[in-house]
């Protein structure tokens, strides 16, 4: 049984990149404002450790970025 309640998301197909946001409704029950989760299918992604944990750099097409709101142009 899935705990996802998605937000927004779209299919990745053979020409372009996918996501999915979502909640974790199990998170709820945690104290706080709960996070939010993002999925990206089909993009490249860096991974460099550090020794306070890690940090990772995704390339994010545009197009993505407009539709989830993270661009205005």
């Amino acid at each position: 049984m899935s705990t996802k309640s998605s937000i927004k998301w779209k299919e990745q197909t053979a020409d372009a990149a996918g996501y999915h946001l979502y909640d974790d409704v199990m998170d709820q029950f945690e104290k706080g404002e709960p996070p939010v989760y993002l999925r990206l299918d089909g993009v490249a992604v860096e991974l460099c450790t550090q020794t306070i944990g890690v940090s990772v750099t995704v390339t994010i097409p545009r197009a993505i970025a407009r539709e989830l709101g993270l661009l205005k142009d």
